[in-house]
């Protein structure tokens, strides 16, 4: 037998997870090998030249954030050791209104207060007093919560327990984000700045229970988003390096098309192209879990309940729609500009809300498969920050809008007939705040729809970033479902990883870090 063939763990997909989890096997002196679908490597950290040459576009992951505190940025020295480069825009988004008038979400709490008193001295005191009264909580128990296999130090309330605002913070946190700003402020503009934030990046619905520490967090963690340079896939090629030089192996273009399990337990995989590779000790998957147990172990290999329970998983109620631009020049909005300088330093704009209730009916349209009229751009010009993101001079710029997978009428596959009809309809509401996002400036635009997202990142069914929604029954120790909330699955020596899994955030590696301390006992290493 080859040696090419038999390995400790075989590994499949090669995302942020997989190569934190690969890394510290390899420590662990394991012969590891990952198996990746495609060519590229990264999941969603995945930046590419989809307009012309020289022009990076990062189409799903674009920032990072809590970096300076990760265990696994620490513990596997991603940034000293392995050539990692970050910046830091100092605002992180600004939210623009019509009248010319912006708010805006500063690192700094001082000039982010000073912003939000220009619209109401109640809500500057009030956002203060949050970030003050949780900081230390969410810094301190609730970060560290998700660098851990949930249960394992009792439920989240219990981790809390030690602060004095743990109470508090359960009831705000159990809340929907639309419930705690009504709370804690008054002004709409500045209930939609925090609203805005809800579905892109953070993956939330502005009505979901349990959403309201997404709102805690932004205001009272101190997150620091970054923008790695040269793009989002240079923070892939930093796990990669971190992963081979402990002697990992990854092969590109490796469908498994079958996890195999004998005797209740996996023991290999076996590939598109028919060839069987050994795992001694273990199989890791960071497919999503449907894919994993109905289409690659097999129903028939399960418990019924637990089958049911995998189908039953809901996945995200939109996708994205993306537009990408290689442009001569920055995005320029001069009326907000001349209002905030704050404008043109800010990481992210969203622009189209202006007071909760649009985003109600963003949310309307969305349930009943409609492109929305009342939509939220999410944009980014990172070249502003970091000009290695496309040639000399010149710049990209992308926008995000939440948008329901399937069309109400329409098949999934008709997004590539639309979304050039939808790209003018939004790049003309777009013009009306950006003064020079002329066909002078634009030198190619490409748009992505819900359908090319779920062909290109196959685990994302249905366009589901997030592959299962973030609502109560299905985080902590219940994400996806209860079996799975450990990492653990009901084949032995099978283990699931992934954004489906705990603790459910972005670019963080926290299920490949929380999967290597139930794999390191599991496995006695």
């Amino acid at each position: 037998m080859s040696v090419d063939q038999e390995w400790d763990v075989i590994v499949m997909g090669a995302g942020q997870n997989n190569f934190a989890l690969g890394t510290y096997l390899g420590l662990a002196g394991l012969k590891t090998v990952i198996c990746e679908s495609r060519l590229e490597n990264g999941g969603r950290l995945f930046s590419e030249e989809i307009t012309l040459p020289g022009y990076w576009h990062n189409t799903l992951a674009y920032f990072q954030d809590n970096r300076e505190i990760s265990p696994v940025w620490q513990e596997l020295n991603w940034q000293e050791g392995h050539h990692a480069e970050f910046v830091s825009p100092p605002v992180v988004s600004s939210l623009l209104l019509a009248d010319g008038r912006s708010a805006s979400y500063h690192q700094s709490l001082d000039a982010t207060v000073a912003c939000v008193k220009k619209f109401s001295n109640g809500d500057a005191e009030s956002w203060r007093k949050t970030r003050d009264k949780y900081h230390n909580l969410i810094r301190n128990c609730l970060i560290p919560y998700y660098y851990q296999p949930p249960g394992r130090n009792g439920s989240l309330a219990k981790v809390l327990q030690a602060d004095p605002a743990a109470a508090d913070f359960h009831r705000l946190s159990a809340m929907t984000p639309k419930q705690v700003v009504d709370e804690l402020f008054d002004s709409d503009a500045v209930k939609t700045l925090v609203l805005s934030q809800m579905a892109i990046p953070r993956g939330v619905g502005i009505d979901y229970e349990g959403g309201g520490v997404e709102v805690l967090k932004m205001i009272a963690g101190d997150e620091k988003p970054e923008l790695a340079r040269g793009g989002s896939h240079s923070i892939a090629q930093v796990l990669q390096r971190a992963y081979v030089r402990r002697g990992g192996q990854i092969r590109a273009v490796h469908h498994v098309e079958r996890i195999v399990v004998e005797n209740g337990r996996a023991v290999g995989v076996r590939l598109r192209d028919g060839r069987e590779w050994k795992a001694r000790l273990a199989v890791v998957s960071n497919v999503d879990p449907y894919s994993t147990f109905i289409e690659m172990v097999g129903q028939e290999k399960l418990p019924r309940e637990f089958v049911e329970k995998v189908k039953g998983i809901q996945a995200d109620e939109f996708s994205y729609f993306e537009i990408h631009l290689a442009l001569k020049s920055p995005v320029r909005y001069a009326l907000h500009e001349a209002d905030d300088p704050a404008v043109r330093q800010a990481m992210n704009i969203n622009i189209g809300p202006e007071k909760p209730s649009d985003l109600e009916e963003m949310w309307g349209e969305i349930r009943a498969g409609e492109f929305p009229s009342k939509p939220c751009y999410h944009i980014s010009c990172p070249t502003q920050f970091d000009p290695l993101q496309a040639p000399i001079g010149k710049h990209t710029a992308t926008l995000f809008m939440p948008v329901p997978f399937q069309l109400k009428g329409k098949r999934p596959e008709e997004w590539v007939k639309l979304k050039n009809d939808f790209m003018a309809r939004v790049l003309t509401e777009w013009r009306k705040f950006a003064t020079n996002l002329t066909d002078e400036n634009i030198q190619m635009k490409v748009a992505l729809d819900p359908f090319y997202i779920s062909g290109r990142w196959q685990n994302m069914r249905r366009g589901s970033v997030w592959v299962a929604r973030k609502i109560p029954g299905q985080l902590g120790d219940h994400r996806p479902v209860a079996e799975l909330a450990q990492y653990r699955t009901p084949i032995d020596r099978l283990y699931q990883v992934g954004v489906a899994t705990h603790p459910a955030d972005a670019v963080i590696a926290g299920s490949g870090y929380n999967a290597w301390q139930v794999m390191k006992q599991d496995l006695k290493l």
